[in-house]
């Protein structure tokens, strides 16, 4: 895929950033803007071809969109649910691949935020049984729970008399992924959501554990050149050692599949992402109806800052509508800018 080629000021296309949901216009159906069954089934009945749609909405993350799209098509295409946890730097695409193929599988995923998930029976309104509240869960057909933030659910939380609130949560949690029937209450309607049919999906950053597993791995390098050898944050791939380590129990670890490490993004990335259909050119193009355009001095300068202040695309975007609104207050007749 050229992620470099020109692109027409009328294009809609989504920029990286795993929480902006927008997908390109011309892909959906001109009805509800969700595709009906026999048109996912047609369309996407390969992973091959699940990969292909996330390849035009996702930077880079290659064995991340594989994994997700072997995941989903396991689970809708043949019945077999897996459970997985997506790891990496905030920004750098986890919940936005599940984001994407949310479009079009909208009855058979359900994104949800765990960080603030509570014990049953504790203050407030988010619990594991309240996680499946959702429709598509009494289908009765295979379908895949994300979890979001889920670093900020599984982090070790002591009481005041040293319980680990953090393995509590966690071990509610267990027989709900061994996949067993659970009732749900809807109001005063009782009903039993078979969770053998869920696969789960746990997206986090675990940026801590990503700090301290770089600078363990850092201070192994001895000898000549160690110092050169310096690793970042996310080098390496996270471990179910890791996972224990950080405060996950071995029994929930141990429902875990497979573990997804993405990477995170460089300079060079942003750079590139400025001038492609997963950047946020495009979108900004067609909600000021007019032509932009960026210099390579600017696009280098807007690469250098996202990466520097840690806000990704998210901070491009705000620079370059800052720059826009600026622009059209001196004149908000002009169509074609250069930045």
């Amino acid at each position: 895929m050229n992620y470099n080629k020109s692109i027409s000021a009328n294009q809609s296309l989504p920029w990286y950033d795993d929480r902006v949901e927008v997908i390109r216009e011309e892909e959906l159906p001109a009805t509800g803007g969700q595709y009906d069954d026999i048109t996912r089934r047609t369309k996407y009945n390969t992973p091959k071809r699940i990969y292909g749609y996330l390849n035009r909405h996702v930077w880079k993350q290659e064995e991340a969109k594989k994994a997700a799209s072997i995941i989903a098509w396991n689970c809708f295409e043949r019945g077999i649910r897996s459970n997985a946890m997506f790891i990496g730097p905030t920004g750098c695409g986890k919940s936005h691949i599940w984001r994407c193929l949310k479009k079009i599988f909208p009855d058979r995923i359900e994104i949800v935020d765990g960080s603030n998930l509570t014990l049953d029976g504790w203050r407030g309104e988010k619990k594991w049984k309240t996680l499946l509240s959702s429709p598509i869960f009494r289908s009765g057909s295979y379908t895949v729970l994300v979890i979001d933030e889920a670093d900020k659910m599984l982090m070790p939380k002591f009481t005041a008399s040293g319980e680990n609130m953090s393995h509590s949560i966690q071990s509610e949690g267990l027989t709900i992924m061994e996949g067993i029937p659970v009732e749900i209450k809807e109001g005063s309607i009782a009903c039993r959501i078979d969770t053998k049919r869920i696969s789960f999906v746990f997206c986090g950053a675990f940026s801590a554990k990503a700090a301290d597993v770089a600078e363990k791995e850092s201070g192994s390098r001895i000898g000549f050149g160690a110092a050169a050898k310096k690793v970042k944050a996310y080098d390496r791939h996270f471990t179910e050692e890791d996972m224990i380590a950080f405060g996950v129990m071995p029994e929930f670890m141990g429902r875990i599949q497979r573990i997804v490490s993405l990477e995170a993004m460089t300079v060079d990335d942003y750079f590139r992402m400025t001038d492609s259909s997963c950047g946020p050119l495009p979108n900004i193009r067609k909600q000021y109806g007019a032509n932009i355009r960026l210099t390579a001095e600017m696009r280098r300068e807007l690469a250098e800052a996202a990466l520097a202040s840690g806000l990704g695309i998210r901070g491009m975007e705000n620079r370059i509508r800052a720059m826009m609104d600026e622009a059209l207050f001196e004149d908000c007749s002009r169509r074609c800018f250069v930045f």
